[in-house]
């Protein structure tokens, strides 16, 4: 294939043992087979990583990769995705961070940054359209993430430069670090901060100033006002318009899926507390929008009174007030607040933080951890303080926050209490508790990237009508695979989830068709889908992943839900794994058949 309009035509190669930056062309076959960001990542990883690579060497990679569609007036045109290997798991991951950051890099003139290698000191990267240079940042290592964006601004003379940087948890090698970005967008998920920090690279800063060119724009532009007119009548937008993600608090809980200390339950009695009307009237203060997005669903919360007075952030997420909030029993919107706040200036994963503080508070409540392993803290489900307190722990690897930032799965075996550790191959759960919402269940067993829910955000389907079939594991597989492959074209065409309100699948090829100028049809969409789910799946397998790694703890598959509105249930996971396994193609290991592989045309990856 000649070309595809939409790409910038470059991609980056940036070497930090020796220096060396490369400027190359955009693989436009690749782009074409793969989509673009998580799907074209998946492909290189495979292709460029050695088998075994130590996920904090210099040799595992970082890169950095836009869809087609971003800096576009496409609306939710903002994700871009940085895929690794994972420092937390050790399997393949890939983490999806909004703001603006893509579609400035895509201004820029790229498509993609390859980060290979480790620096010999601290440096960052500074994109400056055509001009690409390393800079050092030993007077960086050791600042928050916003001051670290602060300095970067002021030195360079431009407060609107675009940055992603990691802060002290990656510098001192958290297992769940991520990359913050435009001082509260965050890569969340698999420990890409601490690959970061491994490399001893700081930040990366971008300033671009071109434009992009689009195959059809007056196609796109009126897909835009299509899709604006439909998220101005749809309720649920509306709601995420008004409360942010926290609008999910309240049907969660009432159906019994909201993970509770440490998931011991899927009802959280407080919930009220910290629902998206609650936080509207005690915290936000003002609204926040992602690049070419309608919803705008970032919400600016400060808090007024108590201990923790005059914290400002943006949020908190629904994800974050689940793991931080009824995960660990609090209910108090300051502490958590405040928790958020450390997460984002030290550089943590708010979801895996607020698992493996819960699991600390477990450990406490057990006795498997005392105040004197605690260094005097209190740790009891429900305490802000001592999850404030701990967090910094943490966030610094002092005293017991060094186990915890190990994560969930080591700290657990560390403890000698592996079944108290809520992950799958290492990667702590997302808030919406399994046992209560069977399909998410599925879920998280099959990720490639450990437990994480927006690999086949289930959550929709199986609580449409009265909310009935998500208690159901029957047809379980086939919602699970259809919603696999339906993410995979969201991620790779580095859209914003919730634009699925107003796009779906035929809207979607629409837009890729107007911006690229490439026309394909839905099945064929599925079929890239189809090609990305493989090539992640080959990944781990090539490192030891099978289908002994498919599974939950045993809290999800022994013992019954105790109490609310999904009592006595448990996930039925072994017959749910079969039929998934037989739809994509797959031995009864998990591993994808020769005709799956010849049908897809990926033998040649072997």
């Amino acid at each position: 294939m000649a070309t595809l309009k939409g790409l910038a035509g470059h991609i980056l190669r940036v070497n930090l043992t020796t220096g060396d930056i490369a400027k190359e062309a955009t693989p436009v076959e690749i782009f074409a087979e793969y989509i673009g960001g998580r799907g074209v990542g998946a492909y290189l990883l495979f292709k460029e990583l050695k088998p075994h690579t130590d996920p904090l060497g210099p040799d595992n990679k970082l890169i950095f990769l836009t869809g087609p569609v971003e800096g576009t007036l496409a609306p939710g045109s903002n994700k871009m995705t940085v895929t690794f290997r994972s420092p937390l798991t050790g399997t393949y991951s890939f983490s999806l961070c909004g703001g603006h950051l893509a579609p400035e890099l895509k201004f820029a003139g790229y498509d993609g940054i390859i980060i290979e290698g480790k620096a010999s000191h601290p440096v960052y990267l500074f994109i400056d359209d055509d001009k690409v240079e390393l800079r050092d940042a030993s007077h960086l290592w050791g600042k928050l993430t916003h001051a670290t964006e602060d300095a970067i601004r002021t030195e360079l003379r431009d407060k609107s430069i675009r940055i992603a940087c990691i802060g002290p948890a990656g510098e001192r090698l958290c297992r769940f670090a991520c990359i913050q970005s435009d001082y509260h967008r965050e890569f969340g998920r698999g420990g890409a901060g601490a690959v970061m920090g491994a490399k001893n690279l700081k930040a990366i800063a971008i300033r671009g100033t071109n434009g992009i060119e689009v195959a059809d724009p007056a196609s796109l532009e009126a897909l835009v006002e299509k899709c604006y007119e439909i998220l101005a009548n749809n309720p649920k937008a509306q709601a995420r318009r008004r409360y942010g993600t926290p609008e999910l608090v309240d049907s969660t809980n009432a159906m019994g899926y909201w993970g509770t200390r440490n998931f011991t339950t899927g009802y959280f009695e407080a919930a009220e507390k910290l629902s998206g009307s609650s936080m509207e009237k005690n915290i936000f203060v003002g609204h926040l929008s992602c690049y070419a997005c309608p919803i705008a669903c970032g919400k600016v919360s400060y808090v007024k009174y108590g201990p923790y007075a005059g914290t400002k952030i943006e949020g908190p997420e629904f994800e974050s007030t689940g793991l931080l909030g009824a995960n660990c029993g609090v209910d108090d919107l300051g502490a958590l607040v405040k928790a958020v706040e450390i997460c984002d200036l030290y550089g943590l994963d708010t979801m895996s933080a607020g698992a493996v503080v819960s699991l600390a508070m477990e450990c406490y409540e057990k006795g498997v951890l005392t105040k004197q392993d605690t260094g005097g803290i209190d740790l009891r489900f429900g305490q802000g303080e001592a999850l404030v307190a701990i967090l910094e722990k943490i966030a610094q690897r002092e005293g017991l926050g060094d186990l915890l930032a190990e994560g969930s799965k080591r700290a657990a075996e560390k403890l000698g209490v592996p079944e108290l550790a809520m992950q799958v191959k290492g990667q702590e759960f997302a808030t919406y508790e399994p046992r209560g919402l069977k399909g998410m269940g599925l879920t998280y067993a099959i990720s490639p990237k450990g437990a994480h829910h927006m690999i086949a955000p289930t959550m929709g389907p199986e609580t449409a009508g009265n909310g009935s079939k998500r208690l159901e594991y029957k047809g379980k597989a086939a919602l699970v695979r259809e919603m696999q492959l339906l993410m995979a074209i969201v991620d790779s065409l580095a859209l914003c989830s919730s634009m699925r309100f107003a796009l779906g699948l035929k809207e979607q090829v629409e837009l890729y068709k107007a911006v690229t100028g490439r026309d394909i049809d839905e099945n064929k969409a599925l079929i890239l889908a189809e090609k990305i789910v493989n090539v992640e799946r080959l990944f781990n397998w090539r490192e030891g992943f099978d289908r002994k790694q498919d599974t939950l703890p045993p809290r999800m598959l022994e013992e019954p839900m105790p109490s609310g509105p999904s009592q006595g249930q448990v996930v039925e996971l072994e017959a749910m794994l079969d039929e998934y396994y037989d739809l994509m193609g797959w031995d009864r290991q998990g591993y994808p058949t020769r005709g799956k592989l010849e049908e897809l045309g990926l033998v040649g990856l072997l």
